[in-house]
């Protein structure tokens, strides 16, 4: 009787232990498969649309008159399809930490695979029709890129370039 007694207390440990190894298997696997956060993000600042010297116009007392292009170049440096995401963020003067911030987009390239963004692209995804906007575009990527910012300035939107600036931006873990 006692023997019998011994292998059922034996029988409900050995069920407990079992189930403990298979919940923290389960766990285990859970998490693995939770997306994990993009080691990588950058940061590159854009400014687009025209300003007018007239008083009281978007931008003007904040940056000169004239039209501002920006193109944002990401590359993928490495020998894989990569995946990683972008949103846009509009920085509005006087300290106003109200500008609008975009969902995050999908963005994807081939091994040495390259693309721009351009003004029109960031207005796209902002769902905005300004003059004049500026901000950021952040990209979040799990792979290094290579992310270079172009700023060109002209007296007018049909004008000659009157400016041209190249930024690499850095990678912040």
């Amino acid at each position: 009787m006692r023997s019998l007694e011994s292998k059922s207390v034996l029988l409900r440990v050995l069920a407990a232990v079992f189930c403990c190894v298979a919940l923290v298997a389960v766990t285990s696997e859970a998490r693995s498969q939770a997306p994990q956060p993009a080691p990588f993000q950058y940061a590159a600042k854009y400014v687009c649309g025209s300003v007018s010297s007239k008083p009281g116009t978007p931008g003007n007392g904040i940056v000169a008159p004239g039209a501002y292009f920006t193109s944002i170049n990401v590359h993928n440096p490495s020998n894989e399809k990569i995946e990683f995401q972008k949103k846009f963020v509009i920085a509005l003067p006087s300290e106003n930490p109200e500008g609008k911030i975009s969902q995050l987009f999908a963005a994807g390239l081939v091994p040495d695979g390259a693309f721009e963004i351009e003004c029109a692209d960031i207005l796209k995804h902002l769902g905005v029709q300004q003059n004049f906007v500026k901000g950021f575009v952040v990209l979040l990527s799990r792979t290094e890129l290579d992310v270079v910012a172009v700023y060109t300035e002209a007296a007018t939107t049909a004008g000659s370039v009157v400016s041209m600036f190249m930024e690499r931006v850095p990678k912040r873990p």
